[in-house]
This record gives structure tokens, sequence and C-alpha cells, in this order.
């Protein structure tokens, strides 16, 4: 049996995207997507441990086999519900607390993740994120929750869309749940460095290499003095809907986004 520790970074992964196929073992700077995800939120003080996530589907093998050689746990569950594979995890590798993170985010930043997980324990909250109000560029979404919370979801009658997108229930609950949320005080949700589509990579691409032979852990405010100074990179993928992928499940059962 894994040891319980008390803040678990669970990062969902897998390579059968249907925007970007592969794009989890791109290579961003001589290095796969899932390797910068895991270096950059294993620097965080707050994570006692990191979880991939990712499907029993054989297309997700070479994604196992890289985990396995570089010494990262991981589980491997359902493709479609996601929910149920998060809690496959908890089970596999217990925890207090669990931080919700998407492979699709390269640029996640260490020191918000901090800066969460404080705000998570101060609040004592059920739930906390940095995403209720959009001040941060898509690309840096956090969510944290406990695992006890997790649990409690799984017993409800769910639609499908929520378990898709795991905390879904939650952020259309609010009310329901003692909740904390982390805002910058600038506003930048402008700016997009999360990778679902080629557009995505040239940026993403284009500041790992402007930041060159750094140690990978550039932070969130030297990236937004970037985009802010590189207009023209910024701009190549700010036409793309932030909730593109959550409205695609809506649609399929004739609902709206209710936040």
């Amino acid at each position: 049996m894994n040891k319980n520790v008390k803040t678990q970074a669970i990062i969902q992964a897998r390579l059968g995207s249907s925007r970007l196929p592969g794009k989890t073992m791109m290579q961003l700077a001589g290095k796969p997507v899932i390797e910068h995800v895991c270096r950059r939120v294993s620097a965080a003080f707050s994570v006692d441990r990191v979880v991939v996530a990712t499907t029993s589907d054989p297309k997700d093998d070479a994604l196992c086999a890289w985990c396995r050689d570089n010494g990262i746990l991981f589980f491997r569950g359902s493709e479609e519900d996601v929910l149920s594979r998060f809690l496959g995890s908890i089970e596999e590798f217990p925890c207090d607390n669990l931080l919700r993170i998407t492979a699709d985010c390269p640029l996640v930043d260490p020191g918000l993740i901090d800066a969460l997980v404080n705000l998570f324990e101060v609040a004592e909250a059920d739930y906390a994120s940095n995403v209720f109000e959009p001040t941060f560029p898509v690309g840096f979404d956090l969510e944290i929750l406990k695992a006890s919370v997790l649990q409690e979801l799984a017993q409800k009658e769910l639609l499908k869309s929520h378990r898709e997108h795991v905390t879904l229930y939650i952020r259309e609950n609010l009310h329901l749940f003692k909740t904390a949320s982390l805002t910058a005080k600038r506003v930048f949700s402008n700016f997009r460095v999360t990778l679902d589509y080629k557009e995505d990579f040239e940026v993403i691409a284009a500041i790992y290499k402007h930041f060159g032979s750094s140690d990978g852990l550039f932070s969130y405010y030297q990236i937004i003095d970037y985009l802010k100074k590189h207009s023209d990179v910024a701009s190549i993928n700010s036409s793309i809907d932030r909730f593109d992928g959550l409205k695609r499940s809506l649609v399929k059962e004739n609902r709206e986004m209710r936040f």
C-alpha cells in the first residue's frame, strides 16, 4: 500500500487528443511536454507527490513507458470518465488533498501552485482554484480539492460532462461547497499558453526558445513580461476560445455554461 500524503498533484494526460494528437509527448526544447509539466509541478514546495493519470488505451503505452523510465508514478484508467481515473489515482496513491493539473500546461508555475495550496489551507476550503474569475492566462489553470470531496462527487448522479471535466459539478454548484479563489491583481486572461492546437505549440515553443538554456523554471511573471513585449507571438493563438473544449461537451447535452 502506498503511503498517504497531504498534497498530491495529479497530472491528467493522454496521447489521444482529438485537437492535437500526441501533444503530451511532443518535443519542446528537446524534451517531451510531459517532462516540462512534471518538472515544474515537482518544483512546488507544497507538492508531496506527483502522479500522472492516463488511460488504459494502448496508445498511451508510450506515455507510461516514459513515466516508468523517468521514475514518475502513474495510474491508468478510463479515457472518457476522467473522474473515475482520478478516483483510481487516489485509491492507489492516497492523499488528503489533490491538485488537478492538465498535461497541456507546460508552463505551469510552481509559485502559483504554492500560493493556491496556501490559500486552500488557510481558508479551510473544500475546493480552491484560480479559474473562478479568469485573471491568469489560459495554461496557468490550477484546482485543488479535498480527496473526500472527490469521493463524495462519485456517489452523485452526474452528467457525462461532469465526469469528463472532473470538477465541473463543483464549479456549477459553488454554493454547495466551501471555496476559495486565487486572483491576480492585474488581468492577463487574454494571453493563452495552454496546448490544444498547433498555434498553441508555436506560442509555447517561442517562449521556451526565448528563455533558452535557463533551468526551465522561468516564472509566471517572466512569461507575462515576454508576451507583453512580443505581441506578434501572443496574437498567434489569441482568437481561440478559452472554453472551447468544455463547450463541445455541453453542446452534446444541450446545455450552456453556467459560470
